[in-house]
């Protein structure tokens, strides 16, 4: 049996400060202020890359990169007059654990539930689940910065959670 498989690399998300500069600057609108926050934000991510690339080095402690990908439209049609005819959107979740170079994943659609931070804070089982297999005694999380994925109480409560369930875990670093 033959599958037409093909792979490609994905477009990259772009946030609304790089979008705005963006937009601005194609429109000639750009002003002075709007370059200097842009510069700002763009050294500091810059930055967190680079903090990010040496943890990933260190291999004693894990680090773990969680990233919601592109919302997956279903039935996936290629025909124009059925473009509109898709009903379902589904979600996937996606985490990579450094020392073990595993990549976990998790789909689920819009039916079961929205993507909302009740749902991205179940990357914690996937935590339970590093911890119980490689004797981590501390991680570090890495995500983007939207807020229904970290910064919100939903996940603060579910990292405490975690800490609580995990005892042989001494910290859990979020960044």
């Amino acid at each position: 049996m033959e599958f037409n498989l093909v792979f490609h690399s994905p477009k990259s998300d772009r946030c609304d400060l790089c979008e705005k500069f963006k937009v601005t600057k194609q429109t000639q609108t750009l002003t002075a202020d709007i370059k200097y926050e842009y510069d700002v934000h763009r050294t500091s991510k810059m930055n967190m890359r680079e903090v990010r690339n040496e943890e990933k080095k260190n291999k004693d402690l894990p680090v773990l990169l969680f990233d919601l990908q592109n919302v997956i439209l279903t039935p996936h049609v290629n025909i124009s007059s059925l473009f509109y005819l898709r009903k379902l959107n589904v979600y996937n979740l996606l985490a990579y654990c450094t020392p073990t170079k595993q990549t976990y994943c998790a789909l689920w659609s819009e039916n079961l539930s929205v993507r909302a931070s009740n749902d991205t804070s179940a990357f914690h089982k996937i935590l339970t689940v590093l911890t119980e297999e490689n004797d981590i005694t501390e991680s570090i999380t890495w995500s983007d910065s939207c807020v229904p994925r970290k910064r919100n109480s939903i996940i603060s409560n579910s990292d405490l959670d975690f800490l609580k369930a995990n005892l042989e875990v001494k910290s859990v670093t979020v960044k």
